[in-house]
């Protein structure tokens, strides 16, 4: 078994906390502003909730893979999940069980043209259809620990030119919520504020 993770070489800064490498974003990726930007967190105002891998912190989240740009929020199964933005429905897979195949996931493509996908989500655990339209905030699905999650928690990677995989990832960063100018980092905790 190979045990990816980032290196000075491989381009991030980070802290060392109790021993160990915290990510705090790839260096040299251009993040938006988190004041201005157009996403929320996946989550219901009034939640706060850790996050496990984040950009360039682990496999699969390196730089050149395409989940370099992805973020694991460590959710118990059943949790709410909510749209980060507006958009299409594009796709659902919910008939995964928790800790097994497949990959329960749900794609909403926003107004720009972008997909923002939800993995892991837990059996028959999406709220929405293929072809429906979501407002930023509404609930989209429960999370889990379905397809190779490993723990429960939510997947989520925005990406470009599709969502099936090879995708190409890209850094988003989050306005309702604290100061993430290198998006959310690895160990930390991050409440939705109203917007």
């Amino acid at each position: 078994m190979t045990i990816w993770s980032c290196t000075k070489k491989d381009g991030f800064v980070s802290d060392n906390v109790g021993g160990n490498q915290i990510a705090n974003g790839c260096e040299g990726a251009a993040y938006p502003n988190w004041e201005t930007s157009k996403h929320v967190l996946p989550y219901p105002v009034g939640q706060s909730y850790s996050i496990g891998l984040s950009h360039c912190s682990g496999t699969p989240h390196i730089e050149g893979l395409p989940d370099q740009f992805a973020i694991d929020i460590n959710m118990n199964v059943g949790t709410l999940v909510t749209a980060s933005r507006k958009g299409t429905i594009m796709f659902v897979e919910e008939s995964g069980l928790d800790y097994e195949l497949p990959n329960n996931i749900v794609v909403l493509r926003d107004e720009d043209g972008y997909f923002l996908q939800y993995h892991h989500l837990t059996n028959n655990g999406s709220i929405v259809e293929q072809g429906q339209f979501v407002e930023k905030g509404d609930p989209i699905g429960y999370s889990g620990a379905s397809g190779e999650a490993g723990y429960p928690h939510l997947h989520f990677v925005a990406s470009r030119g599709g969502f099936e995989a090879p995708y190409m990832s890209y850094p988003i960063t989050f306005s309702n919520t604290s100061a993430n100018p290198f998006s959310l980092i690895q160990g930390q905790t991050y409440e939705a504020l109203p917007y």
